[in-house]
């Protein structure tokens, strides 16, 4: 019945969160070689921008933001907790998570907890579905996602104050001030959130008991064009936090995590003639500390210091061909309770071609190879076709292998690590058909995905867990994207949805992997008149099975979750707006993970100022 009525709700509500979020979708149009607009692999594949109006109307979390605005799938161990993504079918560690264009996966596990990532931080996200491994290296199987710190000049002195507050004592506060000249620009932001997170668990006694979190996330860029030819960017971002982990039990030990993790990236670009190169140097730390007695002194820890260098260099030839190449190198330094101090290097070069054969035909080849010290050196490629059939309707055609190296914890946690283990390797092709006109768009892609030496950590004959390369899967799907917005005189309306069809499963048993929803899909209706603007968001999960062997008995059921918001700008220029959130809108009880509820109906306000 659930089932029943979220298809019933895509298509009347099918709609955004906002009128601001219809560019959302990237579609891109003519192709100035000369212009070095191109970029590796965003004309064959499809890449979704959330901007800053987007991030500001959605809890603080990434994991919020991409639960209700794309087509990953969540497994949340209850509200603030240790959030895991599923990106068309894979796994968590598989999908690629960017700051700039630089990878931030942890080392140790090889995913990212996106109830880490505070996107308040950010004024732009990117968001591009399937393998990316030329471009964005390990773990880019699934998907990445890009954080992106965006650079404006010639805008003046410019300062934001957004603040929220709401049930559960859950608070954030978003400092940011901005000044640009039409040489220089300058950002800086400081963001903070937290809760206790004493939400009640819903048809029980219960409430959620050491939920606690907060963090703190501080921004800076500068960006400094030397010269017509020459532009230096400097981006750092700092991010603390701790969490109580929810126990699953009132009786069970509490826990405590604290993070620290630091970022520094320094790029120039310059322009030789045709020829432009692009050089990023940055460094990246993350440091833990784990307490599995919140009450006793005694932790495990782990740190990791990263060296990244990457250099690409573009060249117009033949009026309508663009050669590239680049080289990357990775310095990993880590060490922790369980490690002892390792050091691995990573290097790898890229060439790529990309050709437009005429106005409405394009295609790419990009080729990578890699190079390491302990396990295989894959060689990797991905090749894109795009056609402009008619002046609504484009299609494109992508194919690439992709990969993902062993994480630290897999090669060498004492005692367990396996350095003979062999990277995950990934075959994928895709077909998106791109419907647009002037108000509206519909995105329609299938795709196929042959996943091999799945890392694994499995029992040996003594039950002890040891990482290895197992399983094969199979993964195929169908994800739609369609947008819609009217403007009638002061009246602006908005529609748009998402929907996903995955299939994910297990070649020698014939199962569909744990937590991964066959179906899901987001909707959303924004509406404006004037001053005022409101809007309702929903988000349908279907059913997932909780054990490999995809036993009815253990099923997590389907659920629907709806957000409804309401917003009111002062002043002519709209500087200044509060607002209202109802979350989970019709008390929804659910979980996205066995046994860790998510809260019912809670309100949340906020104040946005510009000045």
């Amino acid at each position: 019945m659930k089932y029943t009525i979220g298809i019933l709700f895509f298509y009347v509500f099918s709609g955004h969160v906002l009128h601001a979020q219809i560019d959302s979708l990237t579609v891109l149009g003519t192709v100035h070689l000369v212009k070095y607009r191109i970029k590796d692999s965003v004309y064959t594949t499809n890449v979704r921008v959330l901007n800053d109006s987007v991030l500001k109307q959605n809890q603080a979390s990434l994991t919020n933001l991409l639960n209700y605005n794309s087509t990953v799938y969540f497994k949340e161990n209850g509200l603030g907790m240790v959030s895991s993504p599923s990106f068309r079918g894979t796994t968590a560690s598989q999908t690629a998570v960017l700051w700039n264009g630089i990878s931030i996966n942890s080392q140790t596990t090889g995913q990212t907890d996106f109830n880490t990532i505070n996107t308040r931080g950010f004024n732009k996200i990117e968001i591009k579905a399937g393998g990316s491994s030329v471009a964005d290296g390990s773990g880019a199987i699934g998907g990445s996602i890009n954080l992106v710190n965006e650079l404006v000049y010639d805008s003046g002195f410019n300062n934001e104050l957004f603040t929220n507050y709401g049930e559960f004592n859950t608070y954030g506060v978003d400092y940011r001030t901005t000044y640009s000249t039409k040489k220089v620009s300058l950002l800086l932001g400081v963001a903070k959130t937290g809760s206790d997170n004493d939400y009640p668990y819903m048809n029980t006694n219960r409430i959620n008991i050491n939920g606690q979190y907060q963090n703190t996330n501080v921004s800076f860029a500068l960006g400094n064009k030397l010269d017509a030819k020459n532009t230096l960017n400097i981006h750092a971002n700092i991010y603390k936090g701790r969490r109580n982990f929810s126990v699953p039990t009132p009786n069970a030990l509490k826990t405590k995590y604290f993070d620290f993790n630091t970022r520094s990236l320094i790029e120039w670009t310059s322009v030789f003639g045709k020829l432009k190169s692009n050089l990023k140097l940055a460094t990246t730390t993350e440091e833990y500390r784990y307490f599995a007695n919140i009450d006793s002194d005694f932790y495990t820890s782990g740190n990791v210091e990263s060296f990244i260098a990457k250099y690409r260099i573009n060249y117009p030839f033949l009026k309508n061909m663009l050669f590239s190449t680049g080289l990357d190198y990775t310095q990993n330094n880590g060490r922790g309770s369980d490690i002892d101090n390792e050091k691995r290097n990573l290097g790898a070069v890229l060439v790529s071609l990309k050709h437009v054969v005429s106005k409405s035909v394009l295609y790419e080849i990009n080729l990578r190879q890699e190079t390491n010290e302990d396990y295989g050196n894959p060689f990797l490629y991905s090749a894109g076709f795009r056609t402009d059939i008619t002046d609504f309707y484009q299609l494109k055609l992508n194919t690439s292998k992709n990969f993902r190296i062993p994480t630290y914890n897999d090669l060498y946690w004492q005692g367990l690590g396996n350095l003979n283990l062999k990277p995950e390797e990934s075959y994928q092709g895709e077909i998106s058909n791109n419907f647009y006109t002037k108000n509206a768009s519909l995105l329609i892609t299938g795709y196929y995905n042959s996943v091999k030496n799945l890392l694994h950590w499995v029992p040996d004959n003594f039950g002890i867990f040891r990482p290895e390369n197992t399983n094969k899967v199979e993964i195929y799907g169908v994800e739609a994207l369609i947008t819609l917005n009217k403007k009638i005189g002061y009246h602006a309306l908005s529609f748009s949805g998402t929907y996903a069809y995955t299939v994910s499963k297990n070649e020698e048993t014939g199962h569909q992997l744990i937590y991964v929803p066959y179906h899901k899909f987001t909707t959303a209706f924004g509406y404006t008149y004037k001053n005022f603007s409101g809007y309702y968001q929903y988000l349908n999960n279907d059913e997932v099975f909780t054990t490999t062997d995809n036993t009815i008995e253990h099923i997590l059921d389907s659920y629907m979750v709806a957000n409804l918001g309401v917003e009111y700008a002062i002043g002519k220029q709209h500087k200044y707006k509060i607002g209202a959130q109802v979350l989970n809108l019709w008390n929804e009880s659910y979980e996205s993970v066995l046994n860790r509820p998510m809260p019912g109906r809670n309100f949340n306000f906020y104040i946005n100022l510009k000045f």
